[in-house]
């Protein structure tokens, strides 16, 4: 008969006791951490409008409805105007030999209501021919006391805005 033979296992380690887990943060992760706060920050504070950023929103709007307005009187084949005053502007087109406000919605009179103001405009016209040249060259000032803007119009019809 054969004889049973015990087997022992042998530990392999020494058993140590317990430590506790690490509290706190590396010296590699708080950098990381303040890095990206100051990347976040730059981001918003590059985001902020700046102080003229309604005079120049008005500014780019102006020099768009003028654009719009150069292009309509090519496409039509008829005579249209903007004037301008201090506190807005407007359109008209020539209709049986008078001239008369834009029947358009997206040429209807506007006036500024947020402290923009037109510099030197009294009541100035410019006029666009069939071939969308304009009847003098100009330069339109918008100004609201933080900042201000140009719209030119240049004797080719070509509209800009300035600052």
């Amino acid at each position: 008969m054969a004889r049973l033979v015990a087997i022992m296992k042998m530990p392999t380690s020494i058993p140590t006791e317990q430590r506790p887990a690490p509290n706190g943060f590396t010296l590699v992760e708080m950098l990381v951490v303040i890095f990206l706060l100051g990347l976040a920050s730059a981001a918003v504070v590059l985001m902020l409008p700046s102080s003229d950023s309604t005079v120049r929103n008005d500014a780019e709007r102006l020099a768009a409805r003028i654009a719009a307005a150069r292009d309509e009187a090519v496409m039509q084949a008829r005579p249209i105007a903007i004037w301008t005053r201090a506190s807005g502007y407007g359109f008209e087109q020539r209709f049986d030999g008078q001239w008369r406000a834009h029947p358009d919605a997206a040429f209807k009179d506007r006036n500024f209501d947020n402290g923009t103001r037109i510099l030197g405009a009294a009541q100035n016209r410019i006029l666009f021919d069939a071939s969308g040249l304009p009847s003098s060259s100009a330069i339109i000032e918008l100004t609201n006391g933080e900042g201000s803007s140009l719209v030119s119009i240049s004797a080719s019809g070509e509209v800009a805005v300035a600052r």
